[in-house]
């Protein structure tokens, strides 16, 4: 009775950051790619790079590639950014994005609102590893997602680190997986949220829609704090988390009906 409560207890404080690393149904483009050279993530392993190799490889990219990769989006898929002005709520101060996960390039997409200083997104581990690309997904501030529970602290520490003495930006996609063209948003896990609520940070909620068929566009919604949804206050830490991502899940589907029902768009259909 005892063992059974107590595992009941340590349930309920078990962070929920390892619910992103649970098993997927649908494999990404980076997954399906060679990856000549493996990610090895041990003790020593800096999630959130220092390195000014590294840095000054990202300013590069970001001031010489990114202009002409955004011009494309806007050529290609017609991309553009409503609700823009939401991003200087949040620029003053650390804050976790989230958006829903439905485009091989929304990891890239999402970096426009707020060029040039970019967040950083949590990526899983084989984007780390893909022939060129895991390059790419280095330069541009990524941080790879521990495949197993041990590594969840460092990670979850130098993550909170980065939240609590910087005003930098992390991104998750709740979703977890990539479900391209889905206009209709998928079960969350908690992580973004966990985060969120344990540094004290708001989430930005951000959504992609699809006017057309291959065409784009991001919508930034209003920073949400904790504080901010109802019932929350004196509860604990895991109970707030749970309906810190509910709240934000509802607000981003708000945001998702507001597009498209005015415009008699049926969001159960996919735009592929």
């Amino acid at each position: 009775m005892q063992e059974n409560e107590q595992n009941k207890r340590n349930s309920e404080d078990e962070p929920e950051l390892g619910a992103l690393a649970t098993k997927r149904k649908r494999k990404g483009p980076a997954e399906r790619m060679w990856a000549p050279i493996k990610l090895h993530l041990d003790e020593n392993y800096h999630y959130v790079s220092k390195n000014w190799g590294l840095r000054f490889l990202y300013y590069f990219a970001i001031f010489v590639g990114m202009p002409f990769v955004y011009l494309y989006y806007k050529i290609r898929w017609r991309f553009k950014v409503e609700g823009k002005a939401n991003v200087k709520l949040v620029k003053k101060q650390a804050a976790i994005t989230v958006a829903n996960h439905v485009h091989n390039m929304d990891s890239f997409m999402l970096t426009y609102p707020f060029y040039p200083n970019t967040p950083y997104f949590v990526a899983l581990k084989h984007n780390f590893e893909a022939f060129l690309v895991g390059g790419l997904v280095r330069v541009m501030r990524g941080i790879p997602l521990p495949e197993d529970m041990k590594n969840f602290e460092r990670f979850t520490t130098q993550v909170s680190d980065t939240l609590q003495n910087t005003k930098r930006k992390i991104h998750l996609f709740p979703e977890g997986e990539i479900a391209p063209y889905s206009r209709e948003l998928r079960p969350f896990k908690n992580g973004a949220f966990h985060l969120a609520v344990r540094n004290s940070v708001p989430v930005l909620p951000m959504v992609f829609v699809f006017p057309a068929k291959k065409r784009v566009t991001l919508i930034v919604g209003k920073p949400v704090c904790v504080q901010d949804v109802p019932g929350t206050e004196g509860l604990s830490e895991p109970k707030q988390v749970a309906m810190y991502s509910k709240y934000v899940k509802d607000v981003m589907q708000k945001m998702l009906d507001d597009y498209y029902i005015p415009r008699g768009i049926d969001a159960k259909e996919n735009a592929r």
